[in-house]
């Protein structure tokens, strides 16, 4: 492979391929996730739409059993499919394999229109093949991240990566919201989501490499900026998964993402329903409510990922500890909060919301940026039980509302909100006695070789040059 060399003149992103995969990749990880998103907001408009006769029963008028099933189909598809997602990445790579966990995506989004209309089992496969492909996400970030970003940028990847979930909710909410209401009605929102998903995979299976020393535009000053204090990353090097397993660290980031991860799917499986049902706001306007929090919060997301590699003057231990706390305790009261205002102050549980969705926005400079600190090249392998606790929050966080929101009242909303209150809170405070920035033991038989073969004069130049 021909590199331009370090004296010649190149544009401006010759030397900053690793952007473009980090867009290409969060927008690629944000479609899989508003493909499984869009459901959560046509369910509301869907009822009405499905009468054949005035005498026979709209198929969409789903129960809250069916709701709960929806839900857990995906889950099941995604629990099923973390672990075999692993395997494949640790073998070819995250190019081929993620692309078609794009493709799987895309098409089961397009086919549930047409699944629906003809019977709730049909739906409930397409769930399951969405679900699947949703198993692909966290261990994409952890390859993203392992492969593609520099140790002083791994706050930066891992704001924008691990920001999928609000990506997809203020680009689902609000179109699903003008789609369902416009002459197309809800099935279309189904196809422009698959049109963009189906796109944007395209360009990953052209842009992305498993190994940047291999990306045709890759430079050396590049190369050398992304591997500088690494060490050398082996492909497909196989991941210690019982040290990683009995490591307490690893547990505590664990505990982190479950609290972090049942509060956020509750905002995006339920948000909706308790903005409509509960406090009474329409649903035109119920999307953007949504929507907007979550804009903030990808906002603060991006800010503190990269206060958190800017900051110099607290140790990264502090750093991660402090932006885990304002993260989840913070959230974790004001959850608590939000149970106990009362419908006549609709506007003060938006502000809540508001406030929730802005704390957690410090999680990448907290847990996440621990994992991939500690776990380094095995990073893959640790998010990717991240997306097998989402799985099991996906499956969890329906049959909590099933069982405890059986009359659709406040009171009962309360007693779930207390719930993810005290997780959050809980979390924090184990990860914030267990929380380290030394790489762990299973990561330095593979890190103890570093770069000593950069010659000095490129090394000067890397170091001068502005990022």
């Amino acid at each position: 492979m021909t590199r331009k060399g370090d004296d010649e003149k190149v544009g401006c992103l010759s030397t900053r391929q690793r952007y473009l995969v980090l867009f290409i990749g969060s927008i690629c990880i944000s479609s899989i996730a508003s493909n499984m998103t869009v459901i959560n907001f046509t369910t509301i408009c869907m009822k009405g739409t499905g009468n054949t006769t005035e005498n026979e029963p709209d198929i969409y008028d789903y129960t809250i059993k069916q709701k709960s099933i929806i839900m857990w189909a995906a889950a099941v598809g995604t629990l099923l499919a973390a672990w075999p997602f692993h395997w494949f990445y640790q073998k070819y790579g995250a190019r081929s394999v993620f692309f078609v966990a794009g493709l799987i995506s895309t098409l089961s989004t397009v086919a549930i229109p047409v699944a629906a209309s003809i019977s709730f089992n049909l739906l409930i496969v397409c769930r399951f093949f969405q679900g699947i492909s949703f198993g692909a996400d966290f261990a994409a970030i952890g390859l993203i991240v392992v492969n593609w970003a520099s140790l002083k940028q791994h706050g930066l990847f891992i704001s924008l990566l691990s920001s999928f979930s609000q990506i997809s909710v203020m680009f689902t909410m609000p179109v699903s919201g003008e789609l369902c209401n416009s002459s197309w009605g809800w099935q279309s929102a189904y196809y422009v989501h698959a049109a963009v998903s189906g796109t944007f995979f395209l360009l990953w299976l052209a842009f992305y490499r498993n190994n940047p020393a291999k990306h045709p535009l890759m430079t050396e000053i590049e190369l050398e900026k992304i591997h500088r204090g690494k060490g050398e990353v082996k492909e497909h090097e196989k991941a210690p998964i019982k040290k990683i397993l009995m490591n307490h660290v690893m547990w505590a980031v664990w505990l982190s993402a479950f609290g972090e991860l049942m509060m956020s799917q509750f905002i995006v499986m339920y948000g909706p329903t308790f903005l409509k049902e509960v406090l009474g706001f329409a649903v035109n306007h119920t999307g953007y409510f949504v929507a907007v929090p979550r804009a903030l919060h990808l906002a603060f997301k991006i800010i503190s990922g990269i206060a958190s590699d800017r900051i110099k003057c607290l140790s990264e231990k502090t750093k991660m500890q402090i932006f885990n706390t304002i993260a989840l305790k913070v959230s974790g009261l004001f959850f608590c909060i939000l149970g106990f205002l009362p419908k006549e102050h609709a506007s003060l549980s938006l502000i809540a919301l508001l406030i929730i969705e802005c704390s957690t926005g410090f999680i990448c400079g907290g847990f996440y940026k621990c994992a991939t600190l500690v776990a380094r090249q095995h990073s893959h392998f640790v998010l990717s039980q991240i997306q097998f606790i989402k799985c099991v929050s996906l499956f969890i966080e329906p049959l909590l509302v099933y069982l405890i929101c059986t009359h659709n009242t406040l009171a009962e909303w309360r007693i779930v909100f207390l719930i993810h209150g005290v997780l959050l809170i809980g979390g924090n405070f184990i990860f914030c006695y267990y929380a380290t920035d030394e790489p762990a033991d299973f990561t330095k038989e593979a890190t103890a070789q570093e770069l000593t073969d950069v010659p000095p004069e490129r090394r000067r130049l890397t170091d001068n040059q502005i990022d």
